[in-house]
């Protein structure tokens, strides 16, 4: 079997094996279109396994380019794994998940990104990170979300004219994907995330003195495909009172009766909104799991953000030495992530041990960005 980097021939390959084990309706668009940062040629990452002329195994792996307040990290996401029926069992998932951690660590990219849980990750390290709160809004919701916002607020169908301002809003964020416009306009028409969820993907946006303030994209159960999830909000960027607007306009326009909005845990100002008018919460991790491909690495793209000293590498798997209130704690990769990464993390709400900085958003990853 050949075992490498995919060239432009496999990648269509590629698109039909991920289409025969992932679509689960007729009506679901190919995964060539819902993933073009995937499946469209270009410098290639994705992986995949060959066992003569026929692609047998493939492990999409995608470089992004993150920026955290400031700072500007380099990650990787793994998506769309898949092997065909009678070559599993070989371990050649593995074998590609293996391959895939070798070239972040010669690209210095720290992360790996995984919208996934399953043993085959967490078995390699992969773990839960971060957290998120997730909001489930009714009618009763949506009618105080319209009661409380103001007036002067108007919510319309996002059109071509829009793009720069979205593009604007989205990068403004405190943790938001590096997208160029052009880039971005492709991702909203892949619709990836509702496509898997078999929803129709609707972009709003919210204008105030004719300005575009917020937006949003929320897949929406349709005609065209038997949905999977109830409507969920994909991504939004903006003022947190008119994005709450535009949350309650779409349930109204598109007669919902529900609506699914997880919000990283820095987007405090628009859940502290959807909490006020009744909606339900619930705390989870971010979605998916990471992979801490260099514990060193990571600390010198975080500099920006970390208080000189605080945190040391000894390695590039630690140990890590925390210091912080007089005192130093040693910590692994999890432990690592925890701190850095989830605002409720043990590390950080011992009164014996106070952190020495603040936690470090991340943005959701089931987004427009979604791998």
């Amino acid at each position: 079997m050949n075992i490498g980097l995919l060239n432009k021939e496999q990648l269509q390959q590629a698109v039909e094996l991920s289409d025969r084990i992932f679509l689960k309706q007729p009506e679901q668009p190919s995964m060539g279109v819902s993933f073009p940062l995937i499946f469209r040629p270009g410098i290639n990452h994705s992986y995949g396994v060959s066992d003569g002329d026929k692609l047998v195994s493939f492990m999409g792996f995608v470089p992004f380019t993150m920026n955290v307040r400031g700072a500007s990290l380099r990650v990787y996401s793994i998506g769309s794994v898949c092997t065909d029926p009678a070559y599993r069992g070989q371990r050649l998932a593995g074998t590609l998940l293996d391959l895939c951690m070798k070239h972040a660590e010669a690209a210095a990219a720290p992360l790996i990104f995984i919208s996934g849980a399953r043993s085959l990750y967490t078995r390699a390290g992969a773990r839960h990170f971060g957290r998120a709160i997730k909001y489930r809004l009714g009618d009763a919701v949506a009618d105080a979300l319209e009661a409380r916002s103001a007036q002067d607020i108007h919510v319309r169908p996002m059109v071509p004219e829009d793009l720069l301002a979205v593009h604007d809003l989205l990068t403004a964020r405190e943790a938001a994907y590096a997208l160029t416009p052009t880039e971005l306009g492709r991702l909203l028409e892949a619709s990836a995330y509702a496509n898997v969820l078999r929803l129709e993907q609707q972009l709003l946006v919210a204008e105030k003195n004719g300005r575009v303030t917020a937006f949003a994209a929320i897949g929406v159960p349709g005609e065209r495909m038997t949905a999977s999830r109830p409507a969920t909000l994909v991504e939004w960027a903006g003022e947190a009172e008119a994005a709450s607007r535009l949350l309650a306009a779409c349930m109204r326009g598109f007669q919902l009766p529900e609506l699914v909005a997880a919000l990283a845990w820095q987007d405090d100002s628009l859940g502290a909104l959807l909490q006020a008018a009744g909606a339900e919460a619930e705390t989870v991790p971010n979605d998916g799991t990471v992979y801490l491909a260099d514990g060193r690495e990571l600390l010198r793209q975080l500099r920006p953000l970390l208080p000189p000293g605080a945190l040391i590498a000894e390695g590039q798997h630690g140990p890590y030495r925390y210091r912080a209130g007089g005192k130093t704690i040693e910590l692994d990769d999890e432990g690592l992530l925890s701190l850095l990464f989830d605002p409720a993390s043990p590390y950080r709400l011992s009164a014996e041990h106070p952190p020495a900085f603040s936690p470090i958003p991340l943005p959701y990853l089931s987004g427009l960005n979604y791998i």
